[in-house]
């Protein structure tokens, strides 16, 4: 269904627009000033704008000065009088797609919506639906709360648009990477290279090589040619992990890649022509990065033309069980157990549980209580030893491992290495000195069993 956000202050307007639009079965949103229309931008994003320019507060240019700022890719319609008619000007060279005069003709405005808003081609959409895993959602990435629905209805409008820069905001574990891979399998680039790369894990001139590649001997270990992830994208999705973590020097040239689609090789002169949907993703503020002077701002405006922020685990509390319950069932068939669900006491101390590392904590406890639960159900014990592990690490105390009972089904020793260098991660927020020093390992250590079991973090 199609949905608008109505701006205007006039009753009579507001009931008119709601009730006609309702009959052409499009969902209305009502705001009646500039400021109430942006806060409500931050909860859910609609199709279009409708938007008076004659508001108390802030005035409608202002209103779609700061839109377009924040929300460049939403399509905003002025509704003005006559007289207005040269703002109205103003506002089509801000970036509003039409006006329409007042009084409104209400069909007019019905054809200017069906003319702007493009509804999803019924092959994808039905690609979409029959490939769901669930009825609330895509794979891991699900929920009945209101955010996620939010974000399932921006999946289905950016997927109708392969060429649009999406910029993914979210903490930790909130699966940013996993809509990207959505957003890649359900466009028309499906067909070609998914590549991704995490900007934090690479050192500068590390991270470039792997960007752009390098002609042989650009320097001393360059002994032959090598293509870079960006070449090996062209014609599928790109996807920049982190990226509030790049330096400037390499934002400056990613700024290019999307401008001019064009970039060169470390140590090469020959521009390579480049045809890539570029999917970013960050866990930090990009605009206070800006302000302090680490992060373009002339980037951040070209990532920033389809925004989605996933919500953190603690703000979308409906959805816990739901996903306590789905990994159960994934879990149970990879390590062939037959968990039936979670105590009435265990569900209390899910439920109460803050969450930091989101929905990646949820399945890595529930995959850590059922390896390590002898019953049928998770219970408050087989939550309770983490819990213990994770005061105990709070606490900087030594933590003893002798209640670890091998259960009479036998276990993987691998899948056990597996599972505690996960909780590791979680417990040290990522970082891997930590996570080394709480394994007793040492950090190389650490990080070749991270690449032998494939954990991503």
């Amino acid at each position: 269904m199609t949905s608008i956000l109505l701006v205007d202050d006039d009753p009579q307007i507001q009931k008119l627009f709601v009730h006609f639009l309702r009959s052409k079965n499009i969902d209305v949103i009502s705001a009646i000033s500039g400021e109430e229309a942006i806060k409500s931008l931050e909860n859910s994003i609609p199709d279009l704008i409708l938007l008076d320019l004659s508001l108390p507060g802030i005035s409608g240019l202002e209103c779609l000065e700061k839109i377009k700022k924040n929300h460049p890719v939403i399509p905003v319609v002025i509704i003005t009088g006559y007289a207005e008619l040269s703002t109205a000007v103003k506002a089509m060279k801000l970036g509003s797609k039409d006006y329409i005069e007042k009084p409104v003709d209400l069909e007019n405005l019905y054809r200017v919506i069906n003319s702007i808003v493009q509804p999803i081609p019924e092959p994808v959409y039905k690609k979409i639906k029959e490939d769901q895993l669930s009825d609330f959602g895509y794979g891991d990435l699900i929920g009945v709360s209101q955010s996620m629905q939010d974000v399932f209805r921006f999946i289905l409008k950016v997927t109708n648009s392969p060429t649009t820069p999406v910029l993914i905001y979210g903490e930790t574990g909130t699966g940013k990477g996993h809509v990207a891979r959505i957003l890649h399998h359900y466009s028309e680039r499906s067909d070609k290279p998914f590549i991704e790369i995490n900007c934090v894990t690479f050192q500068e001139t590390l991270l470039e090589a792997e960007l752009f590649g390098y002609e042989a001997g650009a320097f001393t270990d360059a002994k032959r040619q090598k293509k870079g992830l960006l070449e090996l994208a062209h014609g599928g999705t790109f996807f920049l992990d982190e990226i509030g973590e790049m330096s400037l020097w390499l934002q400056a040239k990613i700024l290019k890649v999307i401008e001019e689609q064009t970039f060169r090789r470390v140590g090469g002169t020959e521009e390579i022509k480049v045809n890539a949907r570029i999917i970013s993703a960050t866990s930090k503020e990009l605009e206070q990065k800006i302000i302090d002077g680490t992060f373009r701002e002339d980037l951040f405006y070209r990532l920033n033309v389809a925004r989605v922020n996933l919500p953190p685990v603690r703000e979308r509390k409906d959805d816990i069980i739901l996903l306590v319950e789905h990994f159960i069932d994934i879990l149970n068939s990879k390590l062939k157990k037959q968990m039936k669900g979670v105590s009435p006491e265990a569900t209390d101390v899910i439920m109460n549980y803050e969450w930091p590392g989101n929905v990646r904590e949820i399945r890595n406890i529930i995959e850590r209580a059922i390896l390590f639960e002898k019953g049928d159900w998770i219970t408050v014990e087989s939550l309770g030893k983490l819990r213990i592990i994770r005061e105990t690490f709070e606490k900087d105390q030594p933590v003893s491992v002798d209640e670890l009972v091998i259960p009479e089904s036998g276990i993987s020793i691998e899948e056990v290495e597996k599972s505690l260098i996960k909780q590791a991660l979680i417990m040290s927020k990522g970082n891997k000195s930590r996570a080394a020093i709480l394994l007793g390992l040492s950090r190389a250590t650490l990080n070749y069993r991270i690449k032998k079991f494939n954990i991503e973090f």
